[in-house]
């Protein structure tokens, strides 16, 4: 191959003739890859060593646009150690050339639409740790390759035509040699995250366990009764309040003094109690738990609070009003007449059926979708779990505590745990960054898939993997991705059934991708869900305009 740039290195050469299968739509992502340059280093997307000879080992040509094909001069670049061209509109076969990037550490090729077979050659990258192919137009049979059979499900997933290892059976056929082997890397990865996660959990924990200890040493302060004459109204700071204008004291009576009879749940957050008005309405009351001292309420506390009361979403719990008096911060909610999905699900009778369980996943995702793309700033949830999704009279999903443990957790709060979610349901990039994203609320969610299609708990027994990502992934290493792993109370018998929650427990493993940057955003997730249904027979009705995003204007009753 004869190149037109004399002065350039060989691997700038190489990269100069991929450029010319690329296109942009003008764009011009890759205007600074100049041939008059000695090295392609600085060149967008390409990171060289820091050493004298300055070898490209990385090309992060990501989400720039990119359609054509990948020219086989990408394996020219034999010290390159990460390759990312994911989320471009790249067509035609992976090249064979690639198999002689002997380096390549991790190979990102998601969302493109790459046809043809994955090259067996790719087999002779020993080093590779990290792979995707997710969502192409890869088909065939997976190598024979190790490193292929050993590789998790969340890599390959999204191409319809693509069998064997991980995937299961081609063609359905139990005897084919293509059988699934163990999860090795995942599994040995995932393990080593996992005891990452209890230490700091387990750190964390002891330090609470003093905290408390010491608190219940103090003297405690108590809210004194609005019965006493000395108490009046205007000592209670209310930020805002429903329209039919609760006062502190309609509260305390419809609660009893906030009795022990009146509590219909417990958080890390507080104590919610059903309050009946006397209009007749039912209110959730959540008491939370601060140990703050001093009267005033700060600035930064104000603007949360009014921040979610403004938020109007149909699978949004919403949130009438904030009382604050004399130590005391209460929280007005909607009541959801059905509870929690975590009590229904793992209670002693579930009488939920699949679509109803579909239903409730999909208002769930609608509604994270909202608070992570619509609302302004944005909003992480911190705690997804299956006892904070409540469901109304028709068992439609209203995500409640949203933003709550972020808005509780400021500087002046005692009270609250330095660990963001709840045991099971913790992202265990978690564990080393000690940074809530989007993606942990995506991970959480998960989880819940996982609740709903296998009706276990997310804390499972330690000889079982200790938590349900893990007993499903070991589930389908010994048995392949199989009705088996579904819950046994539904109806299997249909098996329109069993493809559909076959898909959505394929939507719940990539949510739940060990790499952050493996897992959808939630509207993607959203998307995935109705393409699901759509696909499998239509088990719920999805109107048109219920596509993400989905709003509601309609004022707090």
């Amino acid at each position: 191959m004869i190149f037109p740039s004399e002065g350039l290195n060989s691997e700038g050469q190489y990269l100069l003739q991929l450029k010319k299968d690329l296109t942009d739509n003008g764009l011009n992502n890759l205007v600074d890859w100049n041939p008059a340059d000695q090295t392609p280093c600085g060149w967008t997307g390409v990171n060289c060593t820091s050493d004298y000879s300055r070898r490209v080992w990385s090309l992060d040509l990501s989400s720039m646009n990119l359609a054509g094909t990948l020219s086989s001069t990408i394996g020219g670049l034999i010290n390159l150690s990460y390759l990312n061209l994911s989320f471009n509109k790249l067509t035609g076969d992976i090249p064979k050339a690639l198999g002689n990037c002997s380096k390549l550490q991790s190979l990102v090729l998601n969302n493109n639409q790459f046809s043809g077979q994955i090259p067996a050659e790719l087999g002779n990258l020993s080093l590779l740790e990290h792979l995707n192919i997710c969502n192409n137009k890869i088909s065939g049979s997976l190598p024979e390759e190790s490193i292929f059979q050993n590789m998790d499900l969340t890599s390959f997933i999204g191409n319809k035509g693509l069998c064997g290892g991980p995937l299961g059976y081609c063609g359905g056929d139990p005897t084919s040699s293509t059988v699934v082997p163990p999860l090795v890397n995942a599994d040995r990865l995932r393990s080593k995250i996992i005891t990452l996660v209890a230490a700091v959990v387990g750190g964390v924990s002891l330090i609470l366990i003093v905290v408390i200890l010491y608190f219940m040493r103090r003297p405690v302060e108590t809210v004194p009764s609005l019965q006493d004459d000395d108490v009046s109204i205007s000592e209670s700071d209310i930020y805002f309040r429903p329209k039919e204008g609760f006062t502190f004291q309609d509260l305390v009576e419809a609660t009893h003094h906030f009795h022990e009879s009146y509590a219909v749940g417990r958080g890390a957050c507080g104590t919610v109690y059903k309050a009946v008005m006397h209009s007749g309405q039912v209110i959730a009351v959540k008491k939370l738990s601060s140990n703050r001292e001093g009267s005033n309420i700060e600035n930064s506390f104000r603007a949360e609070i009014l921040t979610l009361g403004n938020i109007r979403h149909r699978n949004i719990v919403k949130l009438y009003g904030f009382c604050y008096h004399q130590g005391s911060n209460l929280l007005l909610y909607e009541y959801m007449t059905k509870g929690s999905l975590g009590e229904l699900l793992h209670g002693p009778s579930c009488d939920l059926d699949w679509p109803t369980r579909f239903t409730i996943a999909l208002g769930a995702a609608e509604g994270l979708a909202y608070l992570h793309h619509d609302c302004r700033p944005s909003i992480i949830h911190r705690d997804i779990k299956s006892n904070n999704i409540l469901l109304d009279d028709k068992f439609e999903a209203h995500v409640g505590d949203f933003g709550l443990a972020k808005v509780v957790d400021l500087p002046y709060s005692k009270s609250m745990s330095a660990v963001a979610g709840s045991y099971g349901y913790i992202a265990p990039e978690y564990a080393y960054t000690l940074k809530v994203t989007e993606k942990c609320d995506i991970y959480s969610y998960g989880v819940v898939l996982l609740e709903l299609l296998t009706g276990r708990t997310p804390v499972q027994p330690l000889e079982q993997g200790g938590d349900l990502v893990t007993w499903v992934k070991q589930y389908i290493r010994g048995h392949s991705l199989t009705s088996g792993v579904l819950d046994r109370r539904l109806d299997l018998e249909d098996q329109r059934i069993i493809d559909h929650m076959i898909t959505v427990m394929k939507i719940a493993l990539v949510c739940t991708s060990i790499s952050p940057l493996d897992r959808p955003s939630m509207r993607e997730v959203v998307l995935m869900l109705i393409e699901s249904n759509e696909q499998q027979g239509n088990f719920i009705a999805v109107p048109e305009n219920d596509l993400p995003p989905r709003h509601e204007d309609d004022d707090a009753p």
